[in-house]
């Protein structure tokens, strides 16, 4: 195993951690808001602001960490469905729900309709936390494997 490519894990855990950090930050600036029929532009503001956190952290679990325990551990890449059903394998969350996930993250990064932002932001709360309860066993698996591996050498 090449050492640099677990530094690159330990970095990818670091961001991933710091980027759940912000989206529970955010999640708990619109928690009391998700009632209301309308927003503020204000409140829309944080609501814009948590979605984006949301897709921002679904794209590094899926996209990048994932991704890259999956070439450590010399699975063959596969497809995205692939991915995910080994992350329900793992006992990280259920594979629908991720799936959710990755779908509600396509169309934040897709919708445009005005009338559709409300129900989309209320789909990002739903889902929110189960997104920020998948980092830490993803990041506790992700350091097992560095310390598994840290200790052999460069292994190519």
């Amino acid at each position: 195993m090449k050492p640099e490519r677990l530094a690159l894990l330990e970095d990818e855990l670091r961001v991933l951690e710091k980027a759940t950090e912000h989206l529970g930050y955010s999640i708990d600036r619109v928690q009391a808001l998700k009632d209301k029929p309308q927003w503020t532009p204000e409140e829309l503001e944080r609501f814009e602001s948590l979605a984006s956190r949301f897709s921002r952290l679904a794209d590094l679990h899926i996209q990048r960490v994932m991704r890259l325990i999956d070439d450590l551990e010399l699975v063959p890449k596969g497809s995205l469905l692939d991915r995910i059903e080994r992350a329900e394998k793992r006992g990280w969350i259920a594979a629908p729900d991720l799936v959710r996930i990755r779908e509600l993250r396509n169309l934040i990064a897709h919708e445009y309709v005005e009338d559709r932002l409300h129900e989309l932001h209320l789909a990002v709360l739903e889902l929110t936390p189960l997104l920020i309860e998948l980092t830490p066993k993803v990041a506790a698996f992700g350091r097992v494997l560095i310390a598994r591996y840290g200790g052999l050498g460069a292994v190519s």
